[in-house]
């Protein structure tokens, strides 16, 4: 699949030199020029990489060791008793190349305390990434502070990331958006999650505001009365540069908001219900014009990080009907145009990264 108004070629062939594709076409053309080896994928759909657009690999090891369904602060407590941030190299390398082996291309990783480390592994194993370091808690930025590591990836870059309304300083929020824009990057960050943050933003209380509390990750965001959606917009955190992840507590005057700032969003479908945090109103977002894609999420809140899982579980639930390419769009095109990479990934075209996925077979009935 290509892009453009008729995105399926039957006979579809593409030349590359292992990096960049040189040219694209229909095979019974293209083979009357063409002299190299020859690779036959047989009676396949090809699509380009696949775009997993958040993603926690650090949390690698923690595969089957949280609470399921029980809602988030249940949750948090089940991943608080586990070595959250103990990089476990190995694990993280295992889930980049299942990753690679289900035609996961890119992703997006968000990362606490080991960014760097991450952005290695994901590097040498030919990874397309943003490895984020997530901003967290209420410490004021430092004036000329760096947000992400200064580093030069082959297949990637370092970016930042906010944590959430909650647990996230808003002076540091939006330092970081600062930087992310001051460098052509886009900004992830947690919104509209679940109950736990609706109250927190509208009232500053809550059992998980405790928790934070005790911790001393409460940021200054409650008692306003507002929702999360409205005092992110506030801030000043909402543009065409931002993605919104999850916003499963969004209503039509949320989606209004998003949809009027041109801000991305990014579902994670399986991971809020292996949470119990309910499901996002997706029909309204597609149907609001938003830039959607999806997500895992790690495999802390997730069964793996699958994104052909993830869009059939979406498919199978979804109550409008999506067309082959607006159902393969959530994760190739429409992640490639959230996270500004759509001069390289996102669709087989002259002049992209030489990467591509083939439909499974089970998915063939359900998008065509």
């Amino acid at each position: 699949m290509t892009s453009g108004e008729n995105p399926v070629i039957e006979d579809f062939a593409l030349i590359h030199d292992g990096n960049c594709i040189l040219e694209t076409g229909t095979w019974s053309v293209l083979k009357n020029t063409f002299s190299g080896d020859v690779q036959d994928l047989g009676e396949v759909t090809i699509v380009p990489g696949l775009i997993n657009a958040h993603v926690h690999l650090e949390l690698s090891h923690l595969k089957g060791r949280t609470v399921q369904r029980k809602g988030f602060t249940n949750w948090i407590k089940s991943l608080l008793s586990n070595p959250l941030y103990d990089l476990d190299s190995e694990a993280v390398s295992e889930a980049v190349q299942q990753m690679r082996d289900n035609g996961t291309a890119f992703c997006v990783d968000i990362s606490t305390r080991n960014c760097a480390q991450v952005a290695s592994i994901m590097d040498k194993l030919g990874m397309g990434f943003y490895a984020c370091c997530e901003a967290i808690g209420t410490q004021q930025p430092k004036e000329g502070a760096k947000f992400f590591p200064q580093k030069e990836f082959t297949y990637g870059r370092a970016a930042g990331s906010g944590h959430s309304l909650y647990s996230t300083g808003s002076e540091l929020l939006q330092a970081v958006k600062i930087a992310n824009d001051a460098a052509g990057l886009p900004y992830p960050i947690h919104l509209a999650e679940n109950a736990e943050e609706d109250e927190i933003v509208a009232q500053g209380t809550g059992e998980f505001a405790e928790m934070l509390k005790g911790a001393g990750l409460l940021a200054d965001c409650g008692r306003k009365g507002l929702r999360p959606v409205e005092y992110a917009d506030q801030l000043g955190l909402l543009d065409e540069s931002t993605l919104a992840v999850h916003c499963v507590r969004v209503n039509e005057g949320d989606i209004s908001t998003l949809a009027e700032r041109k801000v991305n969003v990014c579902l994670c479908p399986r991971s809020n219900t292996y949470i119990g945090e309910g499901r996002a109103p997706w029909e309204m977002i597609l149907k609001s014009g938003i830039n959607t894609c999806l997500g895992t999420d790690s495999i802390a809140s997730n069964h793996d990080l699958s994104m052909w899982n993830e869009l059939e579980y979406l498919l199978e639930n979804i109550n409008i009907s999506m067309s082959p390419a607006e159902a393969l769009a959530l994760v190739t095109g429409n992640s490639a145009k959230a996270l500004k990479i759509d001069a390289s990934y996102g669709s087989l075209e002259k002049g992209k990264r030489a990467v591509y996925a083939t439909v499974p077979a089970h998915l063939e009935d359900l998008l065509f």
